[in-house]
């Protein structure tokens, strides 16, 4: 006898989503302190590791085995959450952060260093579950702007968390971690005291076979194009976050020293900005204005040049310009292919397919860190930005040929909610 999944009906839950369009408020919460939390650590973990000794190929593989761990998890992660409901999954992946900072603040060897990324990326799954919860609590019409402002929670953590980073690095390197480790206990405490239950409701919920529940998987072939351009993009993006804090270390300079944690913060906390800006203001306009296709191709080209710009200039006033391109070219891109992504899918799929994503980024995580750190170590600086740019011209002749125009995206989206009422 096939083991049995529960799933929401679609009545119940287009009702619950309109009914509870505030619990995601709080959800935006949870996600800002944890996103915030990230941030701090984002900027700092090169030089932190640096410190003990890291080369850039450990650096990179040191991204590499948390992905590692992200990609074991990252299904199951989702499926839990699919079964058992979205916030008590949220809670145990935090807790698992927690003990990665706590690990990461006491850490006084670079194994220790390599255990807390391991317990943190065996543990992780906040930000898909977080996804699947927006995405549970909208209606079809309302779910890109609903996981668009999951999206600019994040933004919001990314521009605190790295201005806090730089702010305290002054008090002594493990400071910030201490001050992560803080945020993530208070995620906790947010996630249990505001996060409303979430539709994984018996009351809510009909059952089918996890044989039929893999063919319907297996069967969503616009889905898996949509995961291939994610698979594209984390990669490019892997290659450029894991190893962008040593390149402009190395070529750049900021009143008479070279960029350190602080600068990088800076230009962490500055894509934040850029991120809180275009989940607010510009995505829905782009929106009303240009097909899902025509966005993500023309945010592949906007990344492209300024890989290209960063490749050749030495001034600090252009690189901001060009890091600005790469900075809205991948929001578009991650935030259209997230929103697209969850409308292949039915309802109650989002759960594992934002999982699914999350293990296929851990996937492409895996080797591009590596790939970079082997450049930037053997200071293979112009090659390093062309061989990005070279992914992101794949990128986008992919996209052109993958996504579909508007009506199709339309008729696919009510297709996949169908399939809830259906099975």
């Amino acid at each position: 006898m096939d083991t049995d999944y529960l799933l929401p009906l679609q009545d119940d839950l287009t009702r619950r989503g309109r009914a509870r369009g505030l619990s995601l408020i709080p959800t935006f919460i949870v996600v800002a302190v944890d996103a915030t939390g990230l941030g701090i650590i984002l900027p700092l973990l090169p030089f932190y590791s640096e410190r003990l000794g890291a080369t850039p190929l450990v650096i990179g593989a040191l991204v590499s085995v948390y992905a590692v761990c992200q990609l074991v998890a990252g299904p199951v992660v989702g499926m839990l959450s699919d079964r058992y409901g979205r916030r008590k999954v949220l809670v145990v992946s935090q807790i698992g952060t927690l003990a990665g900072f706590l690990l990461l603040a006491v850490a006084n060897s670079l194994t220790l260093v390599f255990l807390a990324r391991i317990v943190d990326g065996l543990t992780s799954g906040n930000i898909s579950v977080a996804y699947a919860y927006a995405a549970e609590h909208s209606t079809p019409d309302t779910r890109k702007q609903a996981l668009g402002a999951t999206s600019g929670a994040i933004g919001t953590g990314l521009l605190v968390g790295p201005a806090l980073s730089g702010f305290l690095v002054q008090y002594g390197s493990t400071a910030p971690v201490w001050a992560a480790a803080l945020l993530s206990l208070i995620s906790i405490l947010a996630t249990v005291g505001l996060l409303p239950a979430d539709a994984s409701e018996r009351l809510y919920m009909q059952r089918i076979s996890k044989r039929k529940a893999a063919r319907t998987m297996l069967g969503m072939r616009y889905a898996w194009g949509i995961l291939g351009l994610l698979i594209i993009f984390f990669f490019v993006n892997s290659m450029f976050l894991s190893q962008i804090a040593l390149f402009l270390s190395a070529r750049f300079s900021w009143n008479g020293h070279s960029f350190g944690a602080r600068e990088l913060g800076c230009v962490f906390a500055y894509a934040g900005f850029i991120n809180m800006i275009v989940q607010g203001l510009l995505i829905t306009r782009a929106n009303a204005l240009a097909s899902d296709r025509t966005i993500v191709v023309a945010a592949f080209a906007c990344m492209g040049t300024g890989f290209c710009g960063i490749a050749v200039t030495t001034s600090v006033g252009l690189l901001a310009v060009f890091l600005t391109m790469i900075n809205l070219g991948a929001i578009f891109i991650r935030g259209t292919l997230t929103a697209e992504l969850s409308r292949s899918a039915a309802i109650n799929r989002q759960g594992v397919m934002m999982g699914l994503n999350q293990s296929l980024m851990s996937g492409a995580n895996i080797v591009a860190p590596l790939m970079s750190g082997a450049l930037i170590g053997h200071r293979f600086y112009v090659a390093w930005a062309l061989t990005m740019v070279t992914i992101v011209a794949a990128g986008a002749l992919m996209a052109a040929g993958v996504l579909q125009p508007p009506g199709a995206q339309s008729r696919n989206m009510e297709k996949s909610d169908m399939c809830v009422g259906s099975v």
